[in-house]
């Protein structure tokens, strides 16, 4: 009976008739409660209207982010060049990172004509109004359309791609996917089944949605088989209000519509749809209750009349005032449940809604764990605690190989429930002081404290790798992954959580780069190393454009007349700032970005123009020799490249000689031998460079139509006092003689080992004994 009383206010005021004895007491109850009431009306609409204002807020700063973004994108040097071959490599990677939110990025000229990171010329956007205003130097996001790449339903946030010199060149844009847009809005609801957000346009057109089949295809201002009368009625409000609210029967549920006017949009709006009964149910309760106390008021002595009024009272004003605390975004807001009845059940569900939100904001929605915000307002307290405590602290960043390949192949459930899996199993692992989050698609970080012995973290490390390796049986599928993990610690490796975290991540990434199923610890110099090559990497993009690449030459001697009867091509790097680059460093950064194929053509045409010019000015025709990168010489229209280049240079094809490395060849036996027929067929010398350091297999000697083996200057350097390099040195020779081939050896840098090669019958020399690689004007002093 207790207990029935604690939780009834109903039963509370009825227990009170026996002590009500005036009038007043029941006027003065009646006012305090109906105020009460009104106040958590008003509480719940005003809330309702600032989640409204403050999901329109988040979705306009969103849309802000995007613009800003495409105007980076814009602002890049490889955009500005409108060139699609140096912007594609760009694109296609920051596309990547960004498929959670884009289906293509896009680069439009001022004729109409553009090209996607999905393909290349898929139309003519000049009658699109986005570009129209883009190309008016206006930042700006469409109205939903239907994208002419990939039949999608999109929006598209197009920026002016200005020159250097100030003038509109293009537009740069990204295709919103409404699908993916609606997915943000998911979260925006009460907790209620019948409750959830959307989002029209200014002429009604519904562009998000969770109902995907409403996207682009229902109206709010047109009746239709899902639209009803009172919705098309209540529509004419919302289209012309900037916010407020509309009550309207669907499917003979009473709901209100809060909705709100997106900023940095043409007239979007959010609409909260919440049904009636999700919050008039407790409000007549408390009113029906309030009723009964006001009966009961005519019983209620002065003094006892007044406490049950501040009893009542007071909670409800705490309970207001917790919810003002709530609507400016304090998350920490709760709710005093101080009793058992209808107030006490009001503070526990609304307790309860905000440990929800407050989920929502710090933990990933899939697997459970903290997301990056909670991580790093954790770590942030972590290492302020650990600074105190001159403790230690290990940042381990993990990300799963190949994730992409699952998602794609498999399907994105699949990919979900796989990392649900792998939070789950590497959880088990942890100890109470080892804190798992989930920062991205398939990233994830782990906080250790007292990270005293990097042995133990390296053990940690360790058993997480082999954890993600054990298969997983999802959907009948068995499935192998592995990860990359990178470690650094607080303070040795960062001493706050950007850089501890930064330098976790850098190590991430240089495990992946080394391999699958891989973990390395921070290394300053490693990624010096790597920001080094990031900078080389992006000033390669324009250095062709700017001219900064060009050639130097090394004369091949005859053996038999002395005379210069050939060339080899080098390629030089000026750059602006760090000088001479070696080719070391940059042509395997060039061949991983793909610019070798471009920069490549580009040495071979300007070196077949210069023999040419040297022919037409009188002097003796020599071979040119252009070393190959493997990435070119596989590029499937290589000879016909090749072919058009000696064309339009005037070149005849005797005096091109294409080297190649022997460790090409063999990687490639089963395309190469073709590829170098088909360039013997036009004349073309082929030279195998670097002969001896290799396989050196005979058999290819038999297959591959090569005319000239290029003996590496490894064994040249030490002929005339290593027995062992003279012999290998005769065997080539002999070998090259009895095939027909001619002979260069490279490295010739004295006139001991000349004469030794002389007297071995070698047909060609080449080495510093006769010159170093020299700019063109030097070389053709050598030719005058």
């Amino acid at each position: 009976m207790k207990k029935l009383f604690l939780k009834s206010i109903t039963l509370k005021i009825l227990a009170f008739i026996l002590f009500i004895s005036l009038l007043e007491n029941f006027l003065l109850i009646y006012m305090s409660n109906t105020l009460s009431l009104r106040t958590i009306e008003d509480q719940i609409d005003e809330r309702s209207m600032k989640s409204a204002e403050l999901y329109s807020d988040n979705i306009g700063n969103w849309v802000m982010e995007r613009m800003k973004e495409i105007e980076i994108y814009a602002a890049c040097t490889d955009v500005r060049s409108m060139d699609w071959d140096i912007a594609e490599p760009y694109l296609q990677h920051a596309i990547k990172s960004k498929l959670g939110i884009y289906d293509h990025f896009m680069i439009v000229d001022l004729d109409g004509n553009y090209n996607t990171t999905l393909k290349r010329n898929p139309g003519n956007a000049s009658d699109r109004a986005y570009f129209q205003a883009a190309k008016s130097g206006r930042t700006v996001i469409s109205e939903p359309l239907i994208s002419r790449t990939n039949g999608n339903a999109v929006a598209v946030v197009a920026a002016p791609i200005w020159d250097q010199s100030g003038r509109i060149v293009g537009v740069m844009a990204g295709t919103i996917n409404l699908i993916k847009f609606s997915r943000m809005i998911e979260n925006f609801k009460y907790d209620h089944a019948d409750s959830y957000s959307y989002i029209v346009n200014r002429y009604g057109l519904i562009i998000a949605h969770p109902n995907q089949d409403y996207i682009l295809k229902e109206n709010i201002s047109k009746q239709s088989a899902a639209i009803n009368e009172s919705v098309v009625s209540a529509s004419t409000r919302i289209l012309h209000n900037v916010q407020g609210k509309v009550r309207y029967t669907f499917n003979n549920t009473e709901s209100f519509s809060y909705y709100h006017e997106i900023p940095n949009t043409n007239g979007w709006k959010i609409i909260i749809k919440i049904p009636l009964d999700y919050w008039l149910d407790p409000i007549r309760k408390i009113r029906n209750s309030m009723a009964a106390a006001s009966v009961a008021a005519m019983l209620l002595a002065i003094i006892l009349g007044a406490t049950v009024a501040k009893s009542i009272s007071h909670p409800i004003i705490r309970l207001k005032d917790v919810f003002v605390k709530a609507t400016t975004g304090d998350l920490s807001a709760r709710a005093a449940v101080e009793s058992e009845d209808e107030v006490g059940q009001a503070s526990s569900s609304f307790n309860r809604m905000m440990e929800q939100v407050s989920h929502l904001t710090y933990h990933d929605t899939l697997t459970g764990l903290p997301n990056r915000l909670m991580f790093t307002n954790h770590l942030g307290s972590v290492l302020k605690e650990a600074a105190g405590e001159n403790g230690k602290v290990a940042v381990m960043v993990m990300d799963i190989d190949r994730f992409g390949n699952i998602n794609n192949t498999l399907g994105h459930s699949v990919g979900d429930r796989l990392l649900v899996n792998l939070s789950s199993k590497i959880t088990g692992c942890l100890s109470p002081d080892e804190v798992l989050s989930r920062i991205g698609e398939d990233k994830f970080v782990l906080l250790l404290r007292h990270a005293t012995e990097q042995k133990d973290i390296l053990d940690k490390a360790r058993t997480i790798l082999e954890l993600v390796k054990q298969p997983l049986i999802i959907d009948d599928y068995r499935l192998y992954v592995t990860a990359g993990i990178g470690i650094a610690f607080y303070p040795e490796d960062g001493i706050n959580s950007a850089e501890l975290f930064k330098n976790a991540y850098s190590a991430m990434q240089r495990a992946k780069r080394i391999g699958r199923d891989n973990m390395q610890l921070y290394d300053a110099t490693a990624s010096y190393k790597l920001m080094e090559q990031l900078y080389l990497d992006s000033s390669m993009h324009h250095a062709l454009g700017n001219n900064e690449l060009l050639l130097h030459y090394q004369p091949q001697v005859d053996v038999a007349s002395g005379r210069i009867i050939g060339c080899e091509v080098l390629l030089r790097w000026q750059h602006p700032e760090l000088g001479l680059v070696s080719p070391a460093k940059f042509i395997p950064i060039a061949e991983a970005n793909g610019l070798i194929v471009s920069i490549g053509e580009w040495v071979l045409k300007t070196a077949c123009t210069q023999n040419k010019y040297w022919q037409d000015t009188g002097h003796d025709p020599i071979y040119i020799s252009v070393n190959i990168s493997g990435i070119q010489l596989l590029q499937e229209n290589f000879v016909e490249m090749v072919s058009g280049i000696l064309q339009e240079t005037g070149l005849q094809p005797q005096y091109l000689e294409l080297e190649i490395t022997e460790s090409i060849a063999m990687e490639n036996t089963e395309y190469i031998p073709e590829i170098l027929s088909r360039l013997s067929k036009l004349g073309v010398r082929i030279a195998l460079d670097d002969f001896g350091t290799g396989y050196s297999s005979l058999n290819y000697l038999k297959n591959f139509a090569i005319t000239t083996l290029k003996i590496d200057q490894s064994f040249i350097r030490d002929l005339t006092v290593s027995p062992k390099d003279a012999a290998i040195v005769s065997t080539i020779l002999a070998m090259g003689r009895h095939l027909k081939l001619n002979v260069t050896a490279e490295g010739v840098e004295t006139s001991e080992q000349m004469e030794l090669l002389k007297n071995e019958n070698c047909d060609i020399l080449q080495g510093y004994l006769f010159s170093k690689p020299v700019p063109v004007d030097e070389f053709e002093k050598f030719l005058a």
